[in-house]
């Protein structure tokens, strides 16, 4: 058995993690107005640092679809409601607008999040390749607090992963109650990750690594 699938029996089967750090407690849906379709690609699958993972588990509203598999396309006809949302694309290309509250209250409909998930690569092709997606406008987030995020390198300097964009762009949209409690349970569960990579095996040597 290789090492990486070694210890598979010791991890939660929820959050993927050695079970005495467990953080499934923290993994709770939270309440949102604003609804998001994640598009994941297929190489995301297996990976315990993807974050979408984790976004589909704390937000209510929250679809999930997998992208570059043969023979099964995404069927957003069936998952989003033009009549009733705005579909939105949260990705900073070079047609992107900045979404805003001033934005957000323009639009005749109320916004729907389609979220492209995966290497920075792979999120930029997914448009181009979607037909449904041609016609959505794309949206980029306001510059704010560098990412957190460390299981990854960022591709530049003011990139943030998929479940960041997604809790700041939810903040947006339904305001910065929901925002900060998606940002919390983030905190959580990147460090114990992160952390567990340097040694941690137990939470009651947590202190010991934050210093």
């Amino acid at each position: 058995m290789s090492s990486r699938y070694a210890n598979t029996h010791k991890r939660c089967l929820t959050c993927k993690i050695n079970k005495n750090l467990c953080f499934c407690d923290e993994l709770y849906e939270r309440e949102n107005e604003t609804p998001v379709l994640i598009i994941m690609h297929k190489a995301e699958l297996e990976l315990t640092t993807n974050t979408a993972y984790f976004s589909e588990k704390v937000i209510r509203k929250c679809d999930l679809a997998i992208r570059g598999v043969k023979g099964s396309p995404i069927e957003y006809d069936r998952i989003i409601d033009s009549n009733k949302y705005t579909p939105l694309y949260l990705f900073p290309d070079e047609d992107s607008v900045e979404l805003n509250e001033q934005f957000v209250n323009s639009l005749d409909l109320p916004p729907y999040l389609i979220v492209p998930d995966g290497s920075w690569r792979q999120a930029k092709k997914c448009k181009r390749r979607e037909p449904f997606l041609k016609e959505v406008q794309s949206v980029k987030l306001l510059k704010g607090e560098k990412s957190q995020y460390r299981l990854r390198t960022n591709p530049f300097e003011d990139a943030v992963c998929t479940y960041e964009a997604i809790a700041r762009a939810i903040g947006v949209c339904d305001g910065e109650e929901i925002q900060k409690s998606l940002e919390k349970t983030f905190k959580v569960f990147t460090d114990r990750m992160y952390y567990s990579r340097f040694g941690l095996a137990d939470l009651s040597d947590l202190d010991k690594f934050e210093k």
